[in-house]
């Protein structure tokens, strides 16, 4: 059974909770997981372990994976965090460094490797999967973040086959799931996906139908890929329910 993430926005405003968890309601029944980002490009979004603890009690069929910024966190808070998350159902963890916006600083103590080092030595969150993100497709690169041994991967944006299969390559040496961003180009997320990826990128006559064809393609050598279609959470759910038969 292919595993198929939807990525969701961060939650910026609080005063918008009962509406986002409603947006979430209409893809939760169409993906295995929901990928919840931590303060995305240095601006703060509501925590997001505190954010799936509460889609974990709003729908319990949907798994949660939380992106923690190591960079905002030493030793002692991230344990505590990840206990506080796994005493409320939120059992998978990305960790990636975070972006570092004017005027923020980074905690020293940690970096995505080093944290799983770490956790995997602490009893208390023996429960948790440990993820990490891959941001570029060297592949010493990849090798070294695979080299921890996470309990997944996931892949930053491309649209190169190639790249893609260089992460694959390296993630069978060490058994390890690895998860591509399907990326949905829609006329809404093709600006933000362009300048993420520093090139124009061409919206298709028929964007989900497009998006379904390339998720076929990579489900035939990924486990799963993760739904992005920044600024366009439409085209997500609408890709996640041509996907279904996946599941």
């Amino acid at each position: 059974m292919a595993t198929i993430i939807a990525e969701l926005p961060p939650l910026r405003r609080i005063d918008n909770a009962s509406n986002y968890l409603s947006m979430i309601s209409s893809v939760v029944d169409y993906v295995t997981h929901v990928d919840i980002p931590d303060s995305t490009f240095a601006t703060p979004s509501a925590n997001a372990v505190l954010i799936g603890a509460l889609i974990r009690h709003s729908y319990g069929n949907v798994e949660v994976i939380a992106n923690i910024r190591v960079a905002d966190h030493n030793k002692v808070g991230l344990t505590a965090l990840i206990m506080g998350g796994l005493a409320n159902g939120v059992r998978n963890y990305l960790l990636m460094r975070g972006d570092l916006g004017p005027g923020v600083t980074a905690v020293p103590d940690l970096t995505p490797i080093s944290a799983i080092n770490y956790l995997r030595s602490i009893e208390q969150v023996g429960g948790a999967k440990f993820g990490i993100s891959i941001s570029n497709f060297d592949e010493s690169y990849i090798r070294e973040r695979l080299g921890v041994k996470p309990d997944f991967a996931m892949l930053q944006y491309t649209l190169s086959m190639d790249d893609l299969m260089r992460a694959l390559k390296v993630s069978r040496e060490f058994n390890v799931d690895v998860y591509p961003a399907l990326l949905i180009i829609t006329s809404k997320s093709a600006k933000v996906i362009g300048r993420i990826l520093n090139t124009k990128v061409p919206v298709k006559p028929d964007p989900i139908g497009d998006a379904a064809r390339r998720a076929r393609e990579l489900l035939q050598y990924f486990p799963g890929v993760y739904l992005s279609a920044p600024g366009d959470f439409d085209a997500i759910v609408e890709t996640a329910k041509a996907l279904r038969q996946y599941l």
